[in-house]
C-alpha cells in the first residue's frame, strides 16, 4: 500500500487516494519549496515529509487539532488563527470582501507560495465557520498553486469558482487551479 492508500484508509470519509498522490506530487514538483495549508489533520505529517527541507505552514483554528499535529510531529510548524463567518451567511458574504479577509501576519502575506492547500476551516454545517475566509484569503496571496477540498458542497464550489476561477484540474472532489504570476 502506498502512503496516499495508507492514508485514505486510516482517515475515512476524508480523502481518496487519487486526491492525497495529486497534492503529494505537485508538493514534489516544488519541494523544497513554500507550502501553506489551511487546516491540520492526519494528512499534514505527509505534506511536512514530502516538503522536507522547505517552509511548510499550517494554519488552524482549533487547539486540540494543532495539539494533535504537534504530538505527532513535534517540529511541524502551526499557526493559530481565526475565523469570524458562520458557513449559514455564505451567501451574503460574498462580495463583502473586507468581511472575508483574515488576520494573517506579514510573512504569510509577503511569501510567494508554491501550494496553498484549503482544506479548513469544518465547513460540514451551518454552525461552522465555512471556508468563505480562508478561499478568499488563499485567492489574495502569491502563489502558484491553490487547492481548495470539498469542492463537491456548493460553498466550497461557489468561493472557488468566484475569488479563484474555473479549476485547471479535478480530481474527485479536489479543485486545482494553476496561477500565473506576474
Amino acid at each position: 500500500m502506498n502512503p496516499y492508500e495508507s492514508l485514505e484508509a486510516s482517515n475515512p470519509g476524508n480523502g481518496t487516494a487519487a486526491e492525497y498522490e495529486f497534492i503529494g506530487e505537485l508538493i514534489k514538483q516544488y519541494t523544497p519549496g513554500n507550502i501553506l495549508v489551511f487546516s491540520v489533520g492526519k494528512d499534514s505529517s505527509l505534506w511536512y515529509s514530502i516538503n522536507e527541507g522547505g517552509n511548510t505552514l499550517f494554519l488552524e483554528d482549533i487547539r486540540k487539532w494543532i495539539r494533535f499535529s504537534r504530538k505527532v510531529r513535534p517540529e511541524i510548524n502551526v499557526l493559530k488563527v481565526g475565523y469570524s463567518t458562520c458557513r449559514r451567511n455564505w451567501k451574503k458574504l460574498l462580495g463583502q470582501n473586507d468581511r472575508l479577509q483574515m488576520k494573517l501576519p506579514d510573512y504569510v502575506k509577503n511569501t510567494v507560495w508554491d501550494v496553498v492547500f484549503v482544506d479548513g476551516p469544518r465547513g460540514y454545517n451551518d454552525k461552522v465557520p465555512g471556508r468563505m475566509q480562508s478561499i478568499y484569503s488563499a485567492a489574495q496571496l502569491n502563489t502558484r498553486n491553490i487547492l481548495v477540498h470539498d469542492c463537491d458542497r456548493e460553498v466550497e464550489k461557489t468561493y472557488f469558482e468566484h475569488y479563484i476561477g474555473q479549476p485547471t484540474t479535478v480530481i474527485d472532489k479536489l479543485f486545482h487551479r494553476e496561477i500565473n504570476l506576474k
